[in-house]
């Protein structure tokens, strides 16, 4: 990743940390049909930057950009 990149994907995980840590940490929220997470528990993922914490940032900032939008 190029430094403007890097930059980009660090702001838009701040925000999606805020946005989780306006949460209750023990709310649930459900993936896939079957699969249930606490907030916490994606708080963490994003925070370590793992995979699914990548995928958790891009889902977010995608779903920010469809709710901004003027559709």
């Amino acid at each position: 990743m190029t430094s403007d990149k890097v930059d980009i994907y660090e702001e838009q995980k701040e925000l999606v940390l805020a946005r989780f840590n306006a949460i209750s940490p023990e709310s649930k929220i459900m993936l896939g049909g079957d699969k249930e997470l606490t907030v916490k528990d994606l708080i963490s993922h994003v925070e370590k930057g793992d995979e699914f914490g990548r995928k958790i940032v891009q889902t977010q900032i995608r779903m920010l950009k469809v709710l901004t939008s003027n559709v």
